[in-house]
């Protein structure tokens, strides 16, 4: 008898367990906006301008992007403070390119980037969270140079690179519906600001 009563018991609380760790199970979308991405620090070098410029001795100026759009997905699961899923985005900018000091065209570039993600969630107050978190991925960039008197002709050209998101701090404020921003450092920027629903 005490052996049924304490299967019957262990069974309930296999389902009890599992039913309380569903009502955490469910999924964020989110839609953010980054600023001071990656490409406007990383090294400006590439195929399409080393075949312009052999010797390298090139320079970039003169910076302005749309900064990174980008939709992400993550999945909850029963441990509540670790999120993991992924993050797809553009971004667009222009330069000038100057070699020698002389002014060698203007530089277009667009990237388009794919990573998986996680969070870490350190402070969950329900309306107000606080996180930190990493991505990692594939950006891949399409660029053109214009004509000017040095090279006659536009050139253009493709760049494939690895992918990075250090998620320094980020601030959820809301429950369904919340707003967010983050602070850090790669393809979503140093600030990255957004919206971020959650459905059961």
């Amino acid at each position: 008898m005490k052996r049924t009563v304490f299967l019957l018991a262990l069974v309930v609380s296999f389902f009890a367990l599992k039913a309380q760790y569903a009502s955490y199970d469910h999924h964020d979308i989110s839609m953010s906006y980054g600023l001071f991405t990656s490409d406007q620090f990383m090294n400006v070098e590439s195929t399409m301008l080393n075949e312009q410029f052999d010797d390298k001795r090139y320079v970039r100026d003169n910076f302005s992007s749309t900064g990174g759009v980008y939709l992400s997905y993550k999945h909850i699961n029963h441990l509540v403070d670790f999120w993991w899923g992924f993050s797809m985005g553009y971004e667009q900018n222009k330069s000038e390119i100057y070699y020698l000091g002389q002014y060698a065209g203007e530089l277009k570039r667009t990237f388009y980037t794919l990573a998986l993600e996680s969070q870490f969630r350190y402070v969950n107050f329900g309306v107000v969270q606080v996180y930190s978190g990493i991505g990692l991925g594939l950006s891949y960039g399409q660029e053109s140079l214009s004509a000017t008197d040095y090279h006659l002709e536009e050139s253009s050209g493709d760049i494939f690179r690895l992918a990075y998101q250090l998620n320094v701090a980020g601030v959820r404020i809301g429950k369904k519906i919340a707003g967010f921003a983050e602070f850090g450092y790669g393809y979503k920027g140093i600030v990255n600001v957004g919206l971020s629903v959650q459905i059961y």
